[in-house]
């Protein structure tokens, strides 16, 4: 989809992916939180805003540096892990705006399946080029990290090396 601000088209697009995970819904929902996402992404650092200590749950508010990147700030917006769903809105100041939507679901006895969707928004010419790099490529190449590392961490125990 694009859309036109002033006399210049801002893109914005939506990409998801699913993948097979090695535990129950609440074994796995937490592990997309802010805090436990760290039990399988080594590099996640996230600097705690509101409130100042790492927790899980909504209106939680942290902001990170991706190493090819600038900062980004994230709103936790939901965090139901009964009901298998997290929630942020990420902002790329000067760049996007983001949701991140992950749902989780039975899938069999001690398995379920997590669908993540990103929607990405250009807020200016230059975010344009992080609006398109979602694709389907870029999707299957999070499917395939995702499914590996958090299936990795879920057999530890949560513990990354």
């Amino acid at each position: 989809m694009t859309v036109c601000a002033g006399d210049v088209n801002l893109e914005q697009r939506t990409q998801s992916f699913t993948i097979s995970l090695n535990g129950s819904v609440a074994d796995v929902t937490p592990l997309f939180g802010p805090v436990r996402e760290a039990e399988w992404a080594p590099d996640w650092s996230p600097h705690f805003i509101q409130p100042a200590h790492g927790v899980q749950r909504e209106g939680v508010v942290f902001s990170t540096r991706p190493g090819h990147g600038s900062d980004r700030i994230w709103l936790l917006t939901t965090y139901d892990v009964r009901d298998g769903r997290v929630a942020y809105v990420v902002m790329a100041p000067e760049l996007t705006a983001n949701e991140i939507k992950i749902r989780v679901v039975p899938d069999g006895r001690q398995h379920c399946k997590a669908t993540i969707t990103y929607r990405r928004s250009a807020l200016t010419p230059e975010g344009n080029q992080e609006v398109v790099k979602l694709d389907a490529h870029w999707a299957e190449e999070q499917r395939i990290h995702w499914k590996k590392a958090i299936n990795e961490a879920l057999a530890k125990g949560g513990i990354h090396d």
